[in-house]
C-alpha cells in the first residue's frame, strides 16, 4: 500500500504539470482561433462595405448616363448605360453572396436588387419611347425610383458600419484578454503547479516515512516471530538430543530407558504441532487453507476430538465431560477443520488446567445457531487480555514457561470457524477463575436435505494416533529413500510390525529390485535428489504397461507437503495413497494393509473356485 501511494504522488508530481500545460496551451490556442476567427468577420465586413460602395457607385453612373442620354439623345449613352447596369448586377450578385450569413442583411439586398429592376425597367421606357414627353414621365419615375435606391444603399453601408463596430470591438477586447490573461493564467499555472509539487512531494516523503516505519516494524516482528519459532522448536529439540545421548551412551539407566522413549516421544509430537500450526499460519496468510464441505455430524466430530484429548486430561487427573445432543446435529462443514478447532481448545484449556480440574464440552442448539462451548476451572485469563486472545502469537502470563507454544493455537480457531461462518469468543472472571471458549455456527436454513445425504470422504484424524496398530505379516514391503537413516528407522518399524522390508537408496536400485521379485507394496519419498518419486511411479506404471503386468503393484507416497495441489500431483502421477511425514505409524500400517489387501481380494475368489 505505501509503495502504491509513493508511485501514485510521484506520478501526480509528473501528470498534473503535463495536464495544467496541456490545459493552458488549448485555452491559448483557442483564443487565438477565436481571434484569428474575429479578425476574419471584420475583414469580410470592410470587404461587404467596398463592394455596396462599388454598387452603388455603378448605380450613380447608371443614373448620370440615362441623364445624358434624356438631355443628349445620343446613342452611345445608351451602351454606356447597359455596361454599368451589367456591373451594378454582378456586384449585387457577390454581395448577396458575402451576407447570407446575415438574414437581416441578406433581405435588406434582395429588396434593393427589386428596386434596381423596377429603375431599370423605367430606364428602357425612357430610352425606347419616341415622344419626349413619355420619355421624361419614364426618366421622372426612375428619378424617384433611384432616390429609393440610395436609401437602401444607405441602410445597408450603415448596418455594415454597425457590425464593423461590433466585431472590431469583440476583436480589441480578446486582445486586452489575451494580453493580460496568458500572463495571469501563466502565474497561475506557476503557482498551482509548485503547490501541486510541494504537496505530492510531502506526501510521498510521508508515505516513504511511513513504508519505512512499517518495513522497520515488520523486520522487528519478523526477528521477534524468529526468536519465538527457534525457541519453542529448540526446546524439544533439546529433550529429544539429550534423551539420545543417554541412551546412546550404553549405561545402566536403572530403568528410565522407557522414560527417556517416552519422553523422546512427546517431544517430537510437540514439534510436529508447533509446525502444523506453522503451515495453517501460513496457509491462512496466503489465503490457501481450503475447506472439505460436506454434511457432518458435529457431535461425532466434538467427542472424536475429547476423545483425542482423553489420554492428557487422564495423565493430569483431569475430569474431561463430554455433554451433546444424542441425536446429533447435521451441518455442512469441514469435520477435520472443526475437529482441530475443538481440539486446539481442549489442548489449551487441559494445558491451563491444574491437576484434578475439571473440563467440560457442550453441544446445544440455541435458535438458529449451535454452540460448542470449553468450559474449564482452570487459570483463567485476565479480563484486560480477553480481547486479544485469539491475535497471533498471543500467550497468557499465567502458567509456566513450558506450557506455552508459539501463541497460535487460538488465532487458528477463529479462522477456522470465522471460514465456516461463524465466530468464537473467550469469557473468564479473572485469573484462577477458569476460562470459557464459545464456538457458534450457523444453522442450514433446511435440514431436510442434509438429512438425505451419506456423501462421505475418508479422513485421517488424531484419533488415529490412539488405535491398535495393524500387523502387516504376509507382507512384502520396498522401501525408497536416499536418506539412510529415515530409510533404516521405517524398515525396522515394518519389520516390527510383521513386514518383509527391502530397502533401496535410488530409483535405480529400486526398480532393479522390483524387477528381481515384485513387493506387494512400494514405500517411496518423493524428494530425492536426480531422479524423484514421481520419476520412480511413471517407470514403474511404464514397465506394468509394457510387460503386461495384470497385477497392479501399490505405492505409497511419503511428503512432508499436504496442499490440496501436493494431493492432485501425487494421485494424478500414478500414486495410490500418500502419507504425510512426520509417518504415523498407524496410518502408514492401515494404509499399506488396506492397499494390499485391496490387491489380493480379487484374487480370493478364483482360487476358491479351482479348489471347488
Amino acid at each position: 500500500m505505501p509503495a502504491n501511494r509513493l508511485g501514485i504522488s510521484l506520478s501526480t508530481v509528473v501528470a498534473v504539470p503535463l495536464v495544467l500545460v496541456a490545459a493552458a496551451t488549448a485555452s491559448l490556442l483557442w483564443e487565438l482561433n477565436r481571434q484569428s476567427y474575429e479578425a476574419y468577420w471584420v475583414e469580410h465586413t470592410d470587404k461587404v462595405m467596398l463592394l455596396a460602395q462599388d454598387a452603388r457607385n455603378e448605380f450613380l453612373s447608371m443614373q448620370n448616363k440615362l441623364d445624358a442620354f434624356m438631355i443628349s439623345s445620343e446613342p452611345r449613352a445608351q451602351d454606356l448605360l447597359r455596361q454599368h447596369w451589367s456591373n451594378c448586377q454582378r456586384l449585387m450578385r457577390q454581395l448577396v453572396a458575402e451576407v447570407t450569413d446575415n438574414p437581416r442583411q441578406e433581405q435588406r439586398l434582395l429588396t434593393l436588387g427589386g428596386l434596381e429592376s423596377q429603375w431599370w425597367e423605367a430606364a428602357n421606357i425612357a430610352f425606347s419611347n419616341s415622344s419626349a414627353d413619355a420619355g421624361r414621365v419614364s426618366a421622372q419615375r426612375a428619378a424617384q425610383i433611384g432616390s429609393r435606391v440610395h436609401d437602401q444603399f444607405a441602410q445597408v453601408l450603415d448596418a455594415e458600419r454597425v457590425l464593423r463596430v461590433k466585431r472590431t470591438a469583440r476583436l480589441r477586447t480578446g486582445h486586452q484578454v489575451a494580453l493580460w490573461a496568458i500572463p495571469i493564467a501563466a502565474l497561475a499555472l506557476a503557482i498551482g503547479l509548485a503547490l501541486a509539487t510541494l504537496r505530492e512531494v510531502q506526501l510521498a516523503s510521508r508515505t516513504l516515512a511511513n513504508a519505512l516505519k512499517a518495513a522497520e516494524e515488520a523486520n522487528q516482528a519478523k526477528t521477534n516471530f524468529l526468536a519465538v519459532v527457534s525457541h519453542e522448536l529448540r526446546n524439544p529439540i533439546n529433550s529429544i538430543m539429550l534423551w539420545c545421548n543417554v541412551l546412546h551412551s550404553g549405561r545402566a539407566l536403572e530403568g528410565k530407558a522407557k522414560q527417556g522413549l517416552q519422553a523422546i516421544l512427546r517431544a517430537a509430537k510437540t514439534q510436529a504441532q508447533l509446525i502444523d500450526d506453522l503451515i495453517d499460519v501460513s496457509r491462512i496468510e496466503s489465503g490457501q487453507m481450503r475447506l472439505d464441505i460436506q454434511t457432518i455430524n458435529l457431535a461425532e466430530t466434538v467427542r472424536a476430538a475429547a476423545l483425542n484429548m482423553t489420554p492428557a486430561a487422564e495423565a493430569k487427573g483431569i475430569t474431561l465431560r463430554v455433554v451433546a445432543d444424542p441425536s446429533g446435529v447435521l451441518v455442512l462443514g469441514d469435520s477435520e477443520r472443526l475437529q482441530q478447532a475443538v481440539w486446539n481448545l481442549l489442548s489449551n484449556s487441559i494445558k491451563f488446567t491444574p491437576k484434578n480440574g475439571k473440563v467440560e464440552v457442550r453441544l446445544e442448539r440455541i435458535n438458529s445457531h449451535i454452540e460448542i462451548t470449553v468450559a474449564d476451572d482452570g487459570q483463567g485469563i485476565d479480563k484486560a487480555s480477553l480481547e486479544n486472545v485469539f491475535d497471533r502469537f498471543w500467550q497468557g502470563e499465567n502458567g509456566s514457561r513450558t506450557d506455552r507454544g508459539l501463541g497460535l493455537g487460538l488465532s487458528i480457531v477463529k479462522h477456522i470457524v470465522e471460514l465456516h461462518g461463524g465466530r468464537v469468543t473467550a469469557h473468564s472472571d479473572g485469573p484462577g477463575k477458569g476460562s470459557t471458549f464459545v464456538i457458534r455456527l450457523p444453522l442450514p436454513v433446511n435440514t431436510a436435505d442434509l438429512a438425505a445425504t451419506d456423501r462421505r470422504h475418508p479422513t485421517v484424524t488424531p484419533i488415529t494416533l490412539n488405535a491398535r496398530v495393524p500387523r502387516l505379516d504376509n507382507i512384502g514391503a520396498l522401501i525408497v529413500d536416499d536418506d539412510s537413516e529415515a530409510r533404516h528407522a521405517l524398515g525396522t518399524l515394518l519389520a516390527s510390525l510383521g513386514a518383509s522390508v527391502r530397502e533401496a537408496q535410488t530409483v535405480e536400485e529400486a526398480i532393479a529390485s522390483i524387477t528381481e521379485s515384485a513387493p506387494d507394496v512400494l514405500i517411496s519419498d518423493l524428494e530425492m535428489p536426480g531422479r524423484d518419486g514421481y520419476s520412480l511411479v511413471n517407470e514403474v506404471r511404464e514397465y506394468e504397461r509394457s510387460h503386461g503386468v495384470a497385477e497392479h503393484l501399490p505405492i505409497v507416497a511419503l511428503t512432508a507437503y499436504g496442499r490440496v495441489e501436493d494431493k492432485v500431483k501425487i494421485f494424478t502421477s500414478g500414486f495410490d495413497s500418500h502419507v504425510i511425514k512426520p509417518v504415523d505409524p498407524a496410518e502408514l500400517a492401515a494404509v499399506i494393509a488396506r492397499l494390499v489387501a485391496a490387491r489380493r481380494s480379487p484374487l480370493e475368489p478364483e482360487s476358491s473356485a479351482q479348489n471347488s
